[in-house]
């Protein structure tokens, strides 16, 4: 039976003040007012979630009182608590378990059930919390962004004094984060306002001049990155370093890029633009390309492609030795065989030093002109034994060959032409032995018989054996 004293403790009209978290930041700024924040450091990285405390509401509380947690009006149950003997007294400790709050604003209460009574309310706490860090997940979430002709040649004094616009994108970005820009043992901060943070915004930038350098120094391999932290010290982590070279000494200025299109000597018709194969190129063994361009220094590292009707060709990676160097690059015969009246895109891309970004060229687009029969490539028949090779109406008498380069060059007899449209030839298994497993390619060529006339060659087949 309840005590006399114990009724009347009972019937007291309860004044319950917010509950209380060790640890939140306070002032938050934000449009609702919070009365603090929640950063994650003293909720998700807490094995028992969000350490709370609530004062007594009667002193002494009663044995058998119960106290129950509510977020955004929701009941957690596991988080309730009920006054055992010997914490009459005692300030009530219990956690919010990780997973209950949820991003921006939330309403922690709590409510007080006492023996035989109804549960009362506590006055409410808001508390802003951020799910998500700035840049999660870092650092694929953190992209710093520099000047092209910057992260090409560097900075000097001159460009300093231009001023260098940084622009710093991350994802989970909010007003009043703090962008912390790191430039070697320089630092750089800035706060992000509401305006920056509205969805939609352009990139947060901020412009570094020459006071910003001549604190760092010298340094041909200057590391950039930056972190960013919200108001609720939330740290994003570090960007991925970029390297740039900063020297502020007066010296002339390194030549900016240029990479204008490369030029095959081959191709000799229209301005550079036409492949002339009979006349130019019949005997090549190879197309020579051609590689200058302005801003080129030592180190730089080039490689070449030759993109025909189907597939891509890359060549081997050669490194300049000196500005102004002219690199010569060779295209093995057969891309340009396998391009006869088409079209090829040559190209080139510049890699340098201490960096791994691949810088385009502009292109150089030619045509290769036709011979007097256009041969499509072969076919190869479904047991790998036949090879089918296509060709017009014929004027007169013709001859045919087939040839694989794999392993080694190896050419069929001359095979006369009988047939109307194709001629199946055999693959010899011997060259099927000799490069199973390998990537080959097929060809043929057809001859008039008894003439000087030119070969005329086939387009390529492309397998593995």
């Amino acid at each position: 039976m309840t005590k006399p004293s114990e009724m009347s403790a009972q019937n007291q009209i309860l004044v319950l003040y917010p509950l209380m978290i060790p640890g939140w930041i306070t002032p938050v700024i934000h449009a609702q007012n919070p009365h603090g924040g929640i950063s994650k450091a003293i909720y998700d990285d807490k094995a028992l979630g969000l350490k709370c405390f609530i004062d007594p509401w009667t002193s002494p509380m009663l044995i058998g009182d119960h106290v129950n947690i509510l977020v955004n009006d929701r009941l957690i149950p596991e988080a309730g608590r009920t006054i055992g003997a010997g914490q009459e007294d005692s300030r009530v400790e219990t956690n919010i378990p990780k997973g209950v709050l949820r991003d921006d604003i939330n309403l922690i209460t709590y409510q007080v059930t006492r023996l035989g009574g109804a549960p009362e309310t506590s006055l409410p706490l808001r508390v802003l919390y951020h799910s998500l860090r700035p840049g999660e997940p870092a650092p694929a979430g953190l992209h710093l962004q520099l000047p092209a002709d910057v992260i090409a040649s560097g900075v000097n004094a001159a460009r300093a004094a231009q001023g260098v616009l940084t622009g710093f994108d991350y994802v989970n970005r909010r007003a009043h984060d703090r962008i912390e820009l790191s430039v070697g043992v320089a630092q750089v901060v800035r706060d992000v306002t509401p305006g920056e943070a509205a969805p939609g915004s352009p990139v947060v930038t901020q412009t570094l001049l020459t006071d910003t350098f001549q604190r760092t120094g010298n340094n041909p391999r200057m590391p950039f990155s930056f972190e960013v932290i919200d108001q609720l010290y939330n740290r994003s982590g570090r960007s991925p370093v970029t390297y740039l070279n900063v020297d502020l000494a007066d010296k002339p200025v390194p030549e900016p890029l240029n990479l204008v299109a490369p030029t095959v000597f081959e191709a000799k018709e229209l301005s550079g633009t036409q492949l002339n194969f009979e006349k130019d190129f019949y005997s090549a063994k190879f197309a020579t390309v051609h590689v200058a361009y302005p801003g080129s220094a030592a180190g730089q590292e080039v490689k070449v492609y030759w993109l025909g009707r189907r597939t891509s060709y890359g060549s081997e990676v050669k490194t300049i030795s000196h500005a102004g160097e002219t690199l010569t690059f060779e295209i093995p015969r057969l891309e340009v065989v396998d391009t006869i009246g088409s079209r090829a895109e040559i190209s080139y891309t510049v890699r340098l030093p201490q960096t791994t970004v691949d810088i385009p060229s502009r292109d150089r687009d030619i045509t290769i002109t036709r011979q007097r029969h256009h041969l499509k490539e072969p076919t190869l028949s479904a047991d790998r034994l036949n090879i089918r090779a296509y060709y017009p109406t014929l004027d007169g008498n013709y001859s045919v060959r087939l040839r694989v380069y794999g392993r080694a060059i190896r050419s069929s007899a001359e095979i006369p032409i009988t047939q109307a449209l194709h001629t199946n030839i055999p693959v010899p298994q011997s060259w099927l032995t000799e490069n199973r497993g390998e990537p080959v390619m097929f060809n043929y060529t057809i001859r008039k018989t008894g003439t000087g006339e030119p070969m005329i060659f086939s387009w390529c087949l492309r397998v593995t054996l």
